[in-house]
């Protein structure tokens, strides 16, 4: 039996590693649109959209990442408490 293949079937198989996570559908003027219908200035709002998701996610990460590399500049080792690290008197 002959099976139809949709462009987002071909987009992955032809680019596994980079289409892998393509969605079926994406946000568009409210409403989803497929892929294979979507414009490129649609595809380009809905990379705007998902980059405002994940803006806040990548703050708290960069945020963590500072402080672990502040505790280890100031001796901390693995199971030290951030508290503690910090509540040293004689450290900025």
């Amino acid at each position: 039996m002959f099976k139809n293949h949709t462009l987002l079937d071909r987009l992955k198989k032809q680019h596994p590693y980079q289409f892998e996570s393509l969605p079926a559908l994406i946000p568009a003027n409210g409403a989803e649109v497929a892929i294979e219908d979507a414009t490129i200035d649609q595809i380009a709002l809905a990379v705007i959209a998902l980059e405002n998701e994940i803006c806040p996610v990548r703050q708290r990460i960069n945020a963590l990442h500072e402080l672990y590399e502040l505790a280890r500049k100031r001796g901390a080792l693995g199971a030290h408490c951030i508290g503690d690290t910090f509540s040293k008197e004689g450290q900025p």
